[in-house]
């Protein structure tokens, strides 16, 4: 019989030369459920740092294993528990407030585009209709698009406002009415989007609230013949702290300004906070139908109807990764390559395998580069063209 090709939706972010055991791979998994036990569980300041940094040292191996795991809600968490284990309060809310209100700004920027008008938009804004008797019968195609344009622009102007004392409480109650039609849109009464998502939008309206809402207490100065008896200031234990207090920051604006090379193919999509934005590369893989009883039976069931009759079928990745990860698709075309690139490795596809590579839609006309595949030679040939891993080779 031959091998019956199995893959799954691990890609390891760089090439692992060395074999790796099954229970060091859940290991990260584990060490960042004992550090959020521990960071919230803890008042000794030093404890609490060092479970941060566990936190974050575990979020950071586990994008390295899996870079399907680099979901935003992860990329967030892990720049937050960079700055809770190297900074003090006050300080550190000083750098998560830009990266906070970044989200919100290269989030609609990135919406302000072709695909997102004439897609995405469409449904949420026809979603948002529904709930209030549905959109004019009259309303012509041009107007709907621009009617599109309403939820970005709502959300520039809001994340923007964040940067601004006088307009940030404005901007949170906007934010927080966005939120709440955004769990209205994408809940089970609407389009059903995964429970990550809706419970990341949950997060988000507390996030508004308790960072840009609520302003921190001012501690009352000790009499003055208690002062040689008061701590250390926090983030003032030597130069080891300071060292890695400056390196977070180095990192967070990092992480601030990179999403500006998005559009170039420099960065991945999610890491700028492109969400609910169509824009994004992708890899559409298909299978003939010659290869079906060599294939891990799992697959079969996201395998999509043969409707032209060629012999092909569709390889629905997202919802395998519903089904198998509960959370969506890496939006990335070099990860869902590898896909592509795993399933020629682990068994006997070479030409009964073709993928469609789309690059990054054209902002205003919304057309794609297109790179047409066939076989395992011209798949790996095209993996070679990334700096980051897409998959093994086979010979």
């Amino acid at each position: 019989m031959p091998p019956t090709a199995q893959t799954s939706l691990a890609v390891s972010l760089v090439p692992i030369t060395i074999s790796v055991p099954v229970y060091l791979l859940t290991l990260p998994s584990v060490t960042l459920l004992i550090g959020l036990i521990v960071a919230v569980s803890t008042n000794k300041y030093n404890r609490n740092q060092f479970a941060w940094m566990l936190v974050a040292t575990s979020l950071f191996f586990t994008f390295l294993i899996d870079q399907h795991r680099l979901q935003p809600w992860a990329y967030q968490s892990f720049f937050y528990a960079l700055i809770f284990s190297s900074m003090n309060p006050t300080t550190g809310r000083k750098w998560i407030m830009p990266l906070a209100a970044s989200v919100y700004v290269y989030s609609a920027a990135g919406k302000f585009d072709f695909q997102f008008q004439h897609t995405v938009g469409q449904d949420l804004i026809g979603v948002l209709a529904g709930f209030m008797g549905g959109l004019p019968d009259n309303l012509e195609a041009d107007d709907a698009t621009r009617l599109a344009l309403l939820l970005p622009t709502v959300e520039l102007l809001a994340g923007l406002g964040l940067y601004l004392p006088k307009t940030r409480r404005l901007s949170v109650i906007v934010l927080i009415l966005m939120h709440v039609s955004l769990l209205t849109l994408l809940g089970p009464w609407g389009l059903n989007h995964s429970r990550g998502v809706l419970l990341w939008n949950l997060m988000l309206i507390a996030q508004a609230y308790f960072l840009f809402w609520v302003r921190p207490g001012i501690q009352p100065a000790p009499p003055e013949g208690e002062l040689a008896d008061r701590p250390l200031p926090q983030n003032s234990h030597g130069p080891a702290q300071s060292i890695a207090a400056c390196s977070v920051k180095l990192l967070v604006l990092l992480a601030v300004l990179s999403p500006l090379l998005e559009r170039s193919g420099y960065w991945d999509h999610w890491t700028s906070w492109s969400l609910y934005s169509p824009h994004t590369s992708r890899a559409e893989i298909e299978l003939h139908r010659s290869v079906m009883g060599n294939l891990d039976p799992a697959l079969l069931n996201f395998l999509e109807a043969d409707e032209d009759r060629d012999g092909w079928h569709r390889l629905s990745l997202e919802s395998w990764s519903l089904a198998h990860r509960f959370v969506p698709i890496y939006p990335q075309g070099r990860y869902q390559l590898a896909i592509a690139n795993q399933l020629c490795a682990s068994g006997s596809l070479d030409t009964q395998i073709r993928v469609k590579l789309k690059g990054v839609a054209d902002r205003w006309t919304g057309k794609r580069s297109e790179n047409r595949l066939i076989g395992k030679q011209q798949i790996q040939r095209a993996c070679d063209e990334f700096w980051l891993n897409t998959g093994d080779k086979t010979d």
